[in-house]
């Protein structure tokens, strides 16, 4: 165990319900690695008292990841924002107090693996949160022809798709009985389970935000239908590592990482 001194710098994340995370086993073995004298810790933060504890967390930490119900809620906190952030209109990475969003960096990254398969699309998106957001750009970015926005609440839906259709995407609202091409799917939800059938059976590429299982019913189905996949834990480490390169201008090999968590049974 590493030695806690008065020069450890403190790095979190701020979420609420957050105590399956594994962004401390990610990070703090990250930190070890690279032999940076920091530690991370995860700030469960109730939303009643959220305003009470932003303004001190910001102030004692060197950086932040933010997480579920924040990435919206914290921008005015910031100084500013980078253009992934503002792009996305959600913040997931904070540094210095400025806000940057590398679920987007690093969906994109990941995704582009598949541009053939994106190019010319239909994708259908479940869910109409920040993530949900980040994920739509980046596949509009690299070339989606059309963006089906499927959310429970339709009027987080109907903003979603105002926000893509400003930025010159083609995009509209959908439900979950539509039936069109679904090239590509991708569930920005917590239950994979929202995704249907007759969705997941046309698709060509699943992307699944949720890593816990590793191998969800979205992800068990896809393969079934013969699709390519970018599963939530690939997503969860790639933008932990994007943030450790904000912070500190390193890069970090994403095998490792993940080599690691195996080894450790931190993931099934």
């Amino acid at each position: 165990m590493r030695e806690i001194d008065s020069g450890t710098e403190l790095y979190g994340l701020i979420g609420s319900g957050i105590a399956y995370t594994l962004s401390p086993a990610i990070h703090n073995y990250v930190f070890e690695k690279l032999n940076l004298n920091a530690i991370y810790y995860p700030f469960d933060i109730p939303v009643e008292k959220f305003e009470k504890t932003v303004g001190a967390l910001l102030e004692i930490c060197k950086g932040l990841n933010v997480t579920i119900p924040y990435k919206e809620v914290i921008i005015p906190y910031l100084s500013s924002l980078d253009e992934t952030a503002e792009k996305v209109g959600a913040v997931n990475t904070v540094y210095r107090l400025k806000g940057y969003n590398t679920d987007y960096i690093a969906l994109k990254k990941l995704a582009s693996r598949y541009r053939d398969i994106i190019e010319n699309s239909t994708c259908y998106i479940f869910g109409a949160g920040g993530a949900a957001k980040a994920v739509a750009i980046a596949l509009g970015e690299l070339g989606c022809r059309e963006i089906v926005v499927v959310n429970r609440t339709q009027r987080r839906a109907i903003n979603m798709v105002q926000k893509l259709r400003n930025m010159g995407f083609n995009a509209e609202v959908g439900d979950r009985d539509y039936e069109k091409r679904c090239d590509v799917v991708v569930n920005a939800t917590p239950n994979p389970d929202f995704v249907p059938d007759t969705c997941v059976e046309k698709s060509r590429l699943a992307i699944e935000l949720v890593y816990r299982p590793i191998e969800t019913s979205l992800i068990r189905r896809a393969l079934k239908a013969g699709a390519k996949i970018v599963n939530g834990l690939e997503i969860l480490v790639a933008q932990a590592l994007e943030a450790q390169k904000i912070w500190f201008g390193v890069e970090y090999p994403i095998d490792d990482v993940l080599r690691y968590l195996y080894a450790r049974k931190l993931v099934w």
